[in-house]
C-alpha cells in the first residue's frame, strides 16, 4: 500500500509537518508520539498539549531499505542507493520513526546520538511532502 496520505490529510496536518511535534501530558508530564490519544505515561485521555521538543535523541532501532520501497519513495531510492529507517527515542522520552539523512545509513545504528531535521521526504499528487527526518551530531 505504501505511505500514501491524501491531499485533505496533508493539508490539514500541514503545520505539523515543518517542525517536530510530541504530546506532553498535563498529568504526568510524559511525552509521546504522535501527540493525540492517550498518554503513554499514565493512559490519560485528553491530556496531550502539543510541545516542540529539542529534537536531539539516540537511534533505539535501525534498519536499511536498498530494494522493495514503496512506490512514493523510489526517487529517493534511485538517488540515495538505500533508506535507512530508524526508531528514535527522544532525550525527552518520546519514541518517533523517521528516516535518516545526510549520511550513510548504513554506518549508524543502536544508539548514536541524532537530531531531528525538515527535509523533502518525497513527492506525490504533484505536491512536495516535506517532515522531520534524522541526521547523525
Amino acid at each position: 500500500m505504501g505511505a500514501y496520505v491524501s491531499l485533505p490529510t496533508w493539508w490539514r496536518s500541514l503545520d505539523s509537518r515543518y517542525r517536530l511535534v510530541v504530546g506532553r501530558c498535563s498529568e504526568c508530564g510524559a511525552h509521546t508520539f504522535p501527540p493525540e490519544g492517550a498518554c503513554v505515561g499514565c493512559n490519560a485521555v485528553g491530556s496531550l498539549v502539543e510541545v516542540e521538543p529539542e529534537g536531539t535523541g539516540e537511534i533505539l532501532a535501525h534498519t536499511v531499505i536498498e530494494s522493495g520501497a514503496p512506490p512514493e519513495f523510489s526517487d529517493l531510492l534511485d538517488a540515495e542507493g538505500a533508506i535507512g529507517v530508524v526508531l528514535v527515542e527522544l532525550d525527552e522520552g518520546a519514541r518517533v520513526p523517521g528516516m535518516l539523512t545526510d549520511c550513510d545509513p548504513g554506518e549508524f545504528g543502536r544508539g548514536d546520538r541524532v537530531e531531528a531535521v525538515v527535509r523533502r521526504i518525497y513527492k506525490q499528487e504533484g505536491v512536495l511532502r516535506y517532515g522531520a527526518k534524522f541526521r547523525p551530531l
